[in-house]
């Protein structure tokens, strides 16, 4: 009896160390993770996505400021193109106190200095007034270095013949040689008749002649340079200043104008359209003015009444003979 009671309990016993070995096992495993799967949709191949770069390149703005100057130096010449204005001061807003008109050899005085991040500027001697001058940009110069090239310098001559006599226009510096920088020998007065012995030859912006002519008793013999035009020779040495005056040259009221004479002597602006009137002020060359009235014709000379473009308070009456104009469509900004 006992020993049937023995064999059930045994397997009752092996029964519940079985079922807490399953228990203790299920408590102490370790999870594992089931994937969720990807749904491709259909039509479409599943790629990874590509790594992009993005390259992105600036333009640079270009950089304020003037070009590289033109190679020069203080004390050299060079050569500036006719209509160019020049400043009192390295800037476009200054005054301008000469125009060449022409083109004209100068010299270097001062610079370069850059201006409103535009121009390059150089001091400059030449005729009329020493000023600034703007030497243009790499598309277009207004002066280089050097002397211009030959054949392209000097305006056309006035018509005359070796051998013949002519009068004396203007004053005129006879020199011992066919360049303004030759030593001047006399100043023939006005109406003063010459014979003309050779020319024209061109030097400086100007055709030269040589000529002989007789001041207070001394025959000299040397080189004139005609002026603007061939104003400062006539061809008729039978010509005298008479109440007529010649032909009004193409001025009006409201043009501008600027003071142009080549015997370095100053130029009397008086009060009156007269040669006896007082002198309002004298006026050098390449000094720049507005006509206001005119034109009146006394002592054989057209008159024009203007107005000095630096000082605008001052006015007169200035004789045409030294008068040059500058036509708007020439003019340039600088």
């Amino acid at each position: 009896m006992f020993k049937r009671l023995i064999i059930p309990l045994l397997l009752l016993v092996l029964m519940l160390l079985a079922g807490l070995s399953s228990l203790v096992s299920a408590q102490t495993a370790i999870p594992t993770l089931t994937p969720i799967p990807t749904i491709t949709p259909l039509g479409f191949v599943s790629t990874p996505a590509p790594t992009m770069f993005y390259v992105i390149t600036l333009t640079p703005l270009p950089t304020p400021g003037c070009a590289a100057p033109l190679p020069l130096v203080k004390g050299q010449e060079a050569y500036v193109s006719g209509g160019l204005y020049v400043r009192n001061e390295p800037n476009e807003s200054s005054p301008w106190v000469n125009y060449y008109q022409r083109q004209v050899i100068v010299t270097i005085v001062d610079g370069p200095i850059c201006s409103n991040q535009r121009y390059n500027w150089w001091k400059v001697s030449g005729p009329g007034n020493d000023g600034w001058v703007a030497e243009g940009t790499p598309a277009q110069y207004w002066m280089r270095p050097g002397p211009p090239p030959a054949g392209t310098f000097c305006p056309d001559s006035a018509d005359l013949t070796v051998g013949q006599e002519t009068r004396l226009r203007l004053g005129v510096k006879v020199r011992e040689q066919a360049n303004i920088d030759g030593l001047v020998l006399t100043v023939a007065p006005m109406d003063s008749v010459a014979l003309v012995l050779e020319g024209p030859r061109c030097a400086n912006g100007y055709n030269w002649w040589r000529i002989q002519v007789t001041v207070l008793d001394v025959v000299y013999t040397g080189w004139a340079a005609d002026g603007f035009e061939g104003a400062a020779l006539l061809e008729d040495p039978n010509a005298v200043p008479t109440e007529t005056c010649y032909s009004v040259k193409n001025l009006r009221t409201g043009l501008t104008g600027y003071v142009q004479y080549i015997d370095e002597i100053p130029k009397n602006m008086r009060v009156a359209p007269d040669l006896q009137s007082e002198v309002a002020a004298t006026l050098l060359d390449g000094i720049g003015f507005t006509i206001i009235g005119g034109p009146v014709c006394a002592d054989g000379y057209n008159w024009w009444q203007i107005q000095i473009l630096s000082r605008p308070d001052v006015t007169g009456w200035f004789a045409e003979n030294w008068i040059s104009a500058i036509k708007p469509e020439k003019q340039r900004p600088v």
